[in-house]
């Protein structure tokens, strides 16, 4: 026998839907680990820039520091004799907020060596 009342009219669309519910949820989860491994990939892209930004940064701040080193300041400004290094102990600095005053900043406790 062939069921034809209404609870067999609403079985059979609950079924379908189902099923449609179910195909969706399967290509859904595919979108979306898709969308996660393009991330990851993404992500390890950034990281490689990221390592060779630090890389290029090291080599710039050592750079720097080779170019700015008091060795090389002296020996190019001691040809030039209108410059003259300071002393560090002699050194002050004045302060804006305090009505011009200054106040000294050399390390009197511990004084640098002379190299």
């Amino acid at each position: 026998m062939i069921r034809t009342g209404i609870r067999g009219m609403c079985l059979f669309i609950f079924k379908f839907l189902l099923i449609v519910l179910l195909i969706f949820s399967v290509f859904c989860l595919i979108y979306i680990r898709s969308g996660v491994l393009k991330l990851e990939y993404s992500l390890g892209e950034l990281d490689k820039t990221k390592m060779e930004h630090l890389k290029e940064r090291k080599l710039l701040l050592a750079k720097k520091t080779s170019l700015t080193s008091f060795k090389k300041l002296e020996t190019s400004l001691s040809n030039n004799n209108t410059f003259v290094l300071p002393e560090r102990i002699k050194v002050i600095r004045v302060d804006k907020q305090k009505r011009y005053m200054p106040y000294k900043t050399s390390l009197e406790s511990s004084p640098l060596p002379e190299p």
